[in-house]
Order: C-alpha cells, then sequence, then structure tokens
C-alpha cells in the first residue's frame, strides 16, 4: 500500500535525529552535522509538543462543526440510514482534506492530520455499527480489525496501531469465551497469539513503521506475560466465571502459572542485556515487579510497612552497585544515557564527503547487527 508521509523525508529526519545525538555525544562536530542536514534535507512541518496538541483539538472542533452542518439538511430526515450517509460523507471529506493537507502542508503527525485521521476512521466505523446492528462483538471487531489496519498501513498512526492490537486479541477473546473449554485455554491462546504477532512484527525492516514495530512488540511482551501471570490468570478466571468469593479459588495448573511468572521476567531482562535491547530490559523489570507483587498478594508473611522497607533498600542497593559498577562500560553496558548508532550508513556518509566520495545509498534496516534493530549498539 501507498504511503501517505514522503518516505525518503522519513529516512533523512531519522538521519538528522541520530546525527543530533552524536553532536550531544560529541561524536560530531558541529559542521559535520551541519553537512548532515544539508545532506540530508526534510521539509516536514512538525510544531512542538503545545502546538500540536491544540492544532489536534482545533481539527476536531472543525470536525465537529462539520459534521454537525451536514446533519442540518437531514435533521427532517432523521433515520440511521440516514445517519449513515452523512457519516460516509463525512469520512470521504475528512480523508479528502487529510491527504490535501499532508501533500501540500506537509504535516507529518502534527495534530491536524492526526485529528482528520481519527474523525475519518470514527465517521467511517458508525455506519458499521448501525448497519450491523446486533450482528455480535466478533462481527465489529472484525470490521473494525480491518479499518484500523488500513489506516495504520497508511499513515503509520501509533493511535491506530493500538486499536488494530485490541481489537485482534478482543476478536480471539471473545471467540475463546463462546466454548467452555475456551476460558481455561484462554491464557495460552493469548500467549500463543502474542508470541506470533511479535516473531512477525519482528520482521518489519521499513522506517516507515519503525514506532508502529516498537509499540507492537512492547504490547506483545506485555499481554504474554500477563497471560501467563499466576495473579492475573487467577483473579480472571474468577471474575469470569462470576464466583463472587472473599478468596478466589485455586486454578488448574497453578505450578506452571507460578513458573511464568517467574520465568517470563527474568528473561526478558536476560535477553534485554544480552543482546542491549533497552524494550526488553524496562519491561523485564516491570514484569518482574509485578511478579514480586502477585507472590506477595497470596504469600508474603510481612507487613506492607516490612515489605515497603525492604524492597526500598533493596532496590537502593542494587541500584548503587549497577551505577558503581558500569560507570566503565563493560561487556558492552554503561550507566550512561543511551547514545547508541542506530544508523549505520551515516558514519559511510561522513567519512565519503571528506574524501569526496558519495556512497552507494542502501536504504535502512532494523531489527540487528552492530548498529540497526531494536537491540543494537557498543555501548548500552
Amino acid at each position: 500500500m501507498r504511503k501517505a508521509y514522503n518516505i525518503t523525508w522519513i529516512e533523512n529526519l531519522h538521519i538528522v535525529q541520530t546525527a543530533a545525538k552524536w553532536k550531544s555525544k560529541n561524536l560530531l562536530t558541529s559542521e559535520q552535522e551541519a553537512l548532515v542536514k544539508t545532506k540530508f534535507p526534510e521539509h516536514f512541518y512538525r510544531p512542538g509538543l503545545f502546538v500540536k496538541s491544540g492544532l489536534f483539538i482545533f481539527g476536531l472542533i472543525g470536525c465537529s462543526f462539520f459534521a454537525g452542518f451536514l446533519s442540518i439538511f437531514v435533521a427532517d430526515m432523521a433515520s440511521e440510514n440516514t445517519f449513515s450517509v452523512v457519516s460516509l460523507i463525512a469520512a470521504v471529506a475528512y480523508f479528502f482534506f487529510l491527504e490535501h493537507l499532508i501533500k501540500n502542508n506537509k504535516l507529518y503527525h502534527s495534530g491536524i492530520d492526526n485529528a482528520l485521521l481519527y474523525a475519518g476512521i470514527g465517521a467511517a466505523m458508525t455506519p458499521v455499527f448501525l448497519l450491523f446492528e446486533g450482528a455480535g462483538f466478533a462481527v465489529y471487531c472484525m470490521l473494525a480489525l480491518i479499518i484500523l489496519t488500513v489506516a495504520t498501513l497508511r499513515y503509520a498512526d501509533l493511535l491506530t496501531t493500538l486499536g488494530c492490537f485490541l481489537a485482534l486479541f478482543a476478536l480471539v477473546g471473545d471467540l475463546m469465551m463462546k466454548f467452555p473449554i475456551g476460558k481455561a485455554l484462554l491464557p495460552f491462546a493469548l500467549m500463543i497469539l502474542s508470541a506470533i504477532v511479535f516473531s512477525q512484527v519482528r520482521l518489519i525492516r521499513n522506517i516507515y513503521y519503525q514506532e508502529c514495530k516498537m509499540l507492537l512488540q512492547g504490547l506483545c511482551m506485555v499481554v504474554f506475560y500477563l497471560g501467563g501471570n499466576y495473579f492475573i490468570v487467577r483473579e480472571g478466571n474468577a471474575m469470569l466465571n462470576e464466583l463472587h468469593l472473599p478468596i478466589s479459588p485455586q486454578i488448574d495448573f497453578a505450578p506452571l502459572f507460578y513458573l511464568f511468572t517467574t520465568a517470563i521476567p527474568i528473561g526478558y531482562i536476560f535477553f534485554g542485556l544480552k543482546k542491549h535491547d533497552r524494550l526488553f530490559l524496562i519491561i523485564g523489570l516491570f514484569c518482574f515487579g509485578f511478579s514480586i507483587y502477585t507472590y506477595r498478594h497470596y504469600f508474603s508473611p510481612l507487613t506492607p510497612a516490612q515489605e515497603l522497607l525492604v524492597a526500598g533498600a533493596l532496590l537502593i542497593t542494587i541500584a548503587a552497585s549497577a551505577i558503581k559498577y558500569l560507570h566503565t562500560p563493560k561487556f558492552g553496558l554503561s550507566d550512561e544515557q543511551d547514545g547508541r548508532r542506530k544508523l549505520a550508513n551515516l558514519e559511510a556518509i561522513l567519512v565519503a564527503q571528506n574524501l569526496g566520495q558519495t556512497p552507494a545509498e542502501k536504504g535502512f534496516e532494523f531489527g540487528g547487527g552492530n548498529f540497526g534493530g531494536g537491540g543494537a549498539g557498543e555501548v548500552y
């Protein structure tokens, strides 16, 4: 599918941003950074956070006024079919202006384009819920998944990516809940689906979807862990079976979920340290903390005050020891902020410029090697 934003400018933007990081680490001089900006120009309109937020709100208000204006002409013919037609007309108008502004005003997730995208998706999905009323939750999830997937492939928006993820897992969950054995197998189904999605997402090499890829990887890792977490499975089982008891009953395969609760966070942390992957490390630490809460919820002999005291002292000791030990990089790990070189050909470009040569353009590949991908780098 053709992409809405200029892919060359996006590649150049990532190069310039990486050059700025190198400059902050004194790996590049100001002249070299300026050379990179000259060699790789991009002309996107990218306002600051506050301006972007204001433009987003303004865009939503404008879309609302437009929908209200259309409704005036059919106010006397109020019906589901009429409302569906108005919604489709509004959706076409929103996407038309969205494409026009991206092409002519060089927007790149600037607030207005986000607002038009969300308004267009909402207007396009409204007839679906009206015309397929009573079709079932699974049908709604399937139709929403199709619409959101198309929007994500074209616009690479994080919110539509999140919507695709939620729609897919909600669809699988709803289908599993229709069968008695499905409730028992639901945790395993979610873990398997998370692993499948994660493995497929890791194959994405297009820099256009870099942020979407990172988001999906993180979501898959979280769902994979929660699907095997003892607390989530036990309490979720009681809720799904409407067991309103002071203490939820024990679940089947409890030792297996004990193992998952412990092993998955440790695996994340180990892989993150070994591969220098910050995403695995951060999510692994959060999951490890939730695992501690899980065991504490059922088995802790200490009072909350004692637990906080022990946990605080332990965390301070570990953090101080790690900072002191990694002050000098060891095994490719460091306590400094992330300064990884993500684009391998940037170095080649700078060298070639000094030699008066033009390097071959090879594009950008993520996912492995010393410089590219989610887990590469010499210093972490």
